[in-house]
């Protein structure tokens, strides 16, 4: 391989690794996804371990993992028995699989405990004091205020998530404001 184009999937592999780890994944995750992103042909575990200088164990966690966010699937190989992968190549796909797993999940239960311990201090304000009553208002007051954050996180993410189809991007950046044309490309 020309030493340019080892070099351009070498940073861009490295790049998406770091960025993963900016989104709570782990750097071999990142580097496995930008790996099959990156190649024009499905890989095995056995490829990626050797692209990568990783074990097949770890290649294997991590894979299960990305499979298990929607960011890359098995496909058939005529004539293998290896399970051979290819990446999502669609960003926004990959976006909405990871905030409808993870940031939904951890939005939801975060009104949830808001809402629980709104009931717990109203359930126990005839055994408080005067001084207790003031400093449970006080708390309801800054629950109410998460829980509005909350709620129109929980909004916004659904309106994420319900976007389909390729006019995603435009749809966004049309709601926005902006006139960024998000089909271009960028030449160096």
């Amino acid at each position: 391989m020309h030493q340019d184009l080892a070099a351009v999937n070498d940073s861009t592999v490295a790049g998406i690794g770091r960025l993963a780890r900016f989104f709570g994944f782990n750097e071999v995750m990142g580097r496995l996804y930008g790996t099959l992103l990156m190649s024009p042909d499905p890989l095995s575990l056995d490829d990626l371990g050797e692209r990568l200088q990783i074990s097949k164990g770890s290649v294997s966690m991590n894979m299960r993992a990305i499979e298990r966010w929607g960011m890359a699937k098995e496909v058939w190989m005529r004539g293998e028995r290896k399970k051979y992968y290819e990446a999502e190549s669609d960003m926004w796909q990959v976006i909405r699989n990871v905030l409808g797993g993870r940031e939904m999940r951890e939005v939801q239960l975060a009104l949830q405990v808001l809402g629980d311990s709104v009931k717990r201090l109203k359930s126990a304000q005839d055994e408080l004091t005067a001084e207790e009553q003031a400093l449970a208002e006080y708390y309801l007051t800054r629950v109410a205020d998460l829980r509005n954050f909350f709620e129109f996180a929980e909004m916004m993410l659904n309106s994420l998530l319900i976007t389909e189809g390729d006019g995603a991007p435009e749809e966004l950046g049309q709601n926005l404001g902006g006139d960024f044309d998000w089909g271009q490309t960028f030449e160096p």
